[in-house]
């Protein structure tokens, strides 16, 4: 949300979201090493078991088409089917895509920085995740990883509501599993 100084990035890509996730971490390393290793996460650096068992049973259904592709994390959350939205640099960025992503089979349109706030394409949502480095007035920062859904009509909104309640717990799984690879990154850059 917006700090009160001027809006975050997620507050002008996905101003009006229906569902969002926000976790934070307190991290003991300087603000620049954190936000290195943000820009240097991928999908690989994620060790947790469970996150990869999650990343790898949302992939299956597309996996077992005749001619699927697997989305891993890298490409769903950091990849190809992400769009850089925008950065900050040493305090933010956003990353988006863009689709039906609630179907076992996700269907994902291609955005741009440009396109991706006024997306409006019938039954269909956005995914923005922004990550904020904070320095704070002790020592080390805080780091959030913040997501925003957003439907583009009623009933868009009713089925990722009901997608939503289904992956939340899995959302928020994964989502401390990349502050928890964030901030192991940053230590190893910083020898911490």
């Amino acid at each position: 949300m917006s700090t009160g100084r001027h809006p975050t990035l997620l507050d002008v890509f996905a101003p009006h979201p229906a569902f969002v996730l926000a976790e934070t971490s307190r991290v003991d390393v300087p603000a620049d090493a954190l936000y290195r290793a943000i820009g240097e996460l991928r999908a690989a650096d994620v060790r947790s078991p469970w996150v990869r068992t999650l990343v790898h049973a949302r992939g299956l259904p597309e996996a077992l088409r005749e001619h699927g592709h697997f989305p891993d994390l890298g490409e769903t959350m950091l990849g190809e089917r992400c769009a850089f939205l925008g950065e900050r640099p040493g305090q933010e960025m956003v990353l988006g895509a863009a689709g039906r992503f609630w179907t076992a089979v996700p269907e994902w349109y291609e955005v741009t920085a440009e396109s991706f706030r006024d997306f409006a394409h019938p039954h269909s949502g956005t995914i923005a995740v922004g990550f904020s480095v904070a320095p704070r007035e002790e020592t080390g920062c805080r780091l959030t990883i913040e997501t925003r859904i957003t439907a583009t009509d009623p009933a868009a909104r009713h089925a990722i509501a009901l997608y939503w309640h289904a992956i939340r717990p899995a959302a928020r799984l994964t989502t401390r599993a990349l502050l928890d690879t964030i901030a192991e990154r940053a230590a190893a850059l910083t020898g911490s």
